[in-house]
């Protein structure tokens, strides 16, 4: 009779589990559906608040060396920022934008003088062309997001203070210390990731235009800047930043296409395998199959952004799983020599 009801009360505690994991999919997948129709606003959020962790340390340093306020050191810094992205957007955009268009007329001629193998790529090929330039945003639209962007930055940093003060007051003392750990975690995280993402990016591009205008290869501003937005994404991005290259370079010859191939391999090599650790550290140091895992369903959820994020946001999980789990074992091995 007992071993009857132990099997009766592990099957409604199996069931139990089982419901609890449904309800949870559910729930998640109602919150998913939610957020997904807020994603541009989501994303708009999450780059300010990104921004304003990034260029904090640069408002500091402003105000520490020339002892202005920190309004006054952060406008300095956002006037700089718009500076740069308005010479970026009134000079680089349409360069690249008419580069690519011009690109785009020129595949399906040097396709059809190429052999037979080629030819089957002429409209996949030139599909993709014609889509990346859904990449590049209108001028008009990438300044409005730049703007709510630098706003919102903005009043994240002159108020962090405040916000943070508003919010602990919201949450039980107890917790503070542990908030205080996790926003320290977070925005270490954050900040070393991305700047050694856009360093990878900036040096890419670099590279890739150098060894195009060095070969006399065409289109090298374009190519250069996608190959640079391609390697800020890890692990499957700095692959594309070489292919898309090679592609390109392919219409100026087999020859050159393979020589741009290897040095923009080796150049990578040098950049991801050697100067890369040194600057992440090992905060990030994952197995290739879990950041591929987060790649993908960060590229579900938020598209190219969810993708970028998704990296982050694991290293932020294991940071925080190993410093509490640490925490446990001390707590439990304390009780155990009691």
């Amino acid at each position: 009779m007992l071993e009857e009801m132990k099997k009766f009360n592990n099957l409604i505690q199996v069931l139990l589990y089982l419901l609890i994991i449904a309800v949870g999919s559910y729930v998640l997948g109602l919150v998913g559906m939610v957020l997904g129709r807020f994603t541009d606003t989501i994303v708009i959020v999450l780059v300010s608040w990104l921004l304003s962790f990034l260029l904090d340390p640069v408002v500091s340093r402003i105000q520490k060396y020339f002892k202005f306020s920190k309004i006054i050191s952060t406008t300095i810094t956002y006037l700089l920022l718009s500076i740069f992205i308005v010479a970026i957007g009134f000079v680089y955009i349409p360069l690249i934008t008419s580069q690519i268009v011009a690109l785009v007329g020129l595949v399906p001629g040097y396709l059809s003088e190429a052999p037979v193998v080629l030819n089957h790529l002429n409209g996949p090929l030139l599909n993709q062309i014609e889509n990346s330039i859904t990449l590049i945003p209108s001028i008009a639209q990438f300044f409005f997001s730049a703007f709510i962007v630098l706003t919102l930055s903005f009043y994240f940093i002159i108020d962090r203070n405040k916000i943070n003060r508003e919010f602990f007051n919201l949450v039980p003392d107890a917790w503070h210390e542990t908030l205080i750990f996790i926003e320290k975690v977070i925005s270490d995280t954050f900040i070393s990731f991305f700047r050694v993402q856009f360093f990878y990016g900036v040096l890419i591009a670099i590279v890739t235009w150098l060894v195009m205008y060095l070969f006399g290869i065409g289109f090298s501003a374009s190519v250069a800047f996608l190959a640079g937005l391609f390697a800020i994404v890890p692990l499957v991005g700095p692959l594309l930043a070489i292919v898309l290259p090679v592609m390109v370079a392919l219409l100026a010859g087999s020859l050159k296409a393979l020589l741009v191939g290897v040095i923009l391999f080796i150049a990578q090599q040098i950049v991801f395998n050697v100067i890369g650790p040194k600057l992440l550290g090992k905060v990030f140091s994952l197995h290739p199959a879990i950041i591929l895992i987060s790649l993908l369903i960060g590229l579900k959820f938020g598209g190219a952004f969810g993708a970028v994020f998704a990296i982050p946001v694991l290293g932020i999980g294991v940071v925080m799983i190993r410093t509490f789990g640490m925490r446990v074992a001390r707590v439990l091995s304390k009780k155990s020599k009691r």
